[in-house]
Parts: C-alpha cells; structure tokens; sequence
C-alpha cells in the first residue's frame, strides 16, 4: 500500500537524486508548485520589496525532505547541489554585493525541488529574464541612452562584489540594515527581482521539457 501510494505521490519522479542517468526531469506538479510560489514572492515582493521567511524556508525543507523520503540519500545530495546551484550566485551576492536575501532564499528552495542539473537551466532562464528586466525598466524609467551607464555601475558592483568575496569582506548585518533603511521609499532604480525568478521559472520549465539539460 504505502508502494502505491508513493508511486501516485511521485509520478515520474526518477528525476530525484539521478537526473543524468534517469533523463527525467521534474513532475508537472513540482513545475505548478514553483510557479505557485512563485506568484506569491511576486505579490509580496512588488507591495513590501521582501520576500518572505515564511515561504523560502519551509519551500526549501520540503524539497530536501521530499527528496529524502523519495530517494534517500541521493536525493538528499542532489536537492543540496540543486539549492547550491540555483541560489548560490545570489547568496554571494547577498554576502558581498547587496543583493536580496529573499531571492537568494526563494532561488535555493526551488532548486532542491528540481535537483542539480535543472538548476542550472533555472539559474541561466532566471539570469536572462533578469537582464532583459533590468534594460526594460531602466529604458522606461531613464530612458535608452542611460543603459551604458547602468551595465557600467552593475559591472563596477559585481567586481567590488568579487573583490570582496576574495578578501573574505562580507557585508555585515548593521550594514544591509542601512541599506534597507537607505531603500525607504523605494528608490527610483528599485528592481524586485521576483518577476524575474517567476518567468524564469517558466522559461526554465519550457526549456527542460524541450531539450533537456545544459550538461
């Protein structure tokens, strides 16, 4: 009984600690899952400028603890490098760079949903969603001729990020506080970035199902 149970639970979830040798990829319900919390960072990102704790983090558990109950301890591994994939860029940026924790934290539950190797298409989809976001914006808020100067002032905070993280100088608590504090109103550049991670989150799902993995 209890077999039959986690075979309805699952449907196809082979993908689950061996992506590569399986060639499955996440269920349809794993995809409506993410894109549902997707939604919901979305409308709290856009009225508060915060991602909220009480939908990152028991996202993120559930995904290591179903991939546990599903596929042991490979499971478990492969929901980890998922996280550390998907999430890993923007919680360096987090600690060096002031980027948001929230996406940071949203990035990593949906990758221990979708495991190491769709993580990667998740993180390239929600990059490129990214970009083309920020240029939108900064052409309607600022106009087309500012676009040099931000891809310079975002190139000059990634390298002071980079520099950063190799002295092992990471931003202190007291510090994004100020910066959060700074962001009160919402500045004229502010830029929720959950928009992005929704429909990269989209795009990722309609990539996997088109042609599979990166790697």
């Amino acid at each position: 009984m209890s077999s039959i149970f986690l075979n309805l639970l699952c449907f196809d979830v082979p993908f689950v600690g061996n992506v590569a040798q399986s060639g499955h990829g996440p269920s349809l319900w794993v995809w409506i899952l993410l894109i549902a919390a997707g939604i919901v960072a979305t409308i709290t990102d856009l009225r508060t400028m915060l991602i909220r704790n009480w939908l990152t983090l028991p996202l993120l558990v559930a995904g290591l603890t179903y991939s546990g109950i599903v596929a042991g301890t490979p499971g478990v591994i492969d929901s980890l490098e998922g996280a550390g994939v998907a999430g890993g860029v923007f919680l360096a940026a987090y600690a060096f760079a002031r980027g948001g924790a929230g996406d940071a934290k949203l990035m990593m539950a949906f990758g221990s949903w979708v495991g190491f190797q769709c993580s990667a298409v998740l993180l390239l989809s929600v990059a490129i969603v990214g970009f083309l976001a920020a240029m939108g914006l900064i052409v309607k808020r600022c106009g087309i001729t500012q676009i040099p100067n931000a891809i310079f002032h975002q190139i000059m905070m990634t390298r002071m990020g980079f520099l950063r993280f190799l002295k092992g100088h990471k931003l202190n608590q007291e510090e994004n506080i100020i910066y959060q504090a700074e962001s009160q109103p919402r500045p004229k550049l502010w830029f929720p970035y959950a928009p992005s991670i929704l429909l990269g989150t989209i795009g990722a799902w309609w990539y996997w199902e088109q042609f599979g993995g990166v790697l």
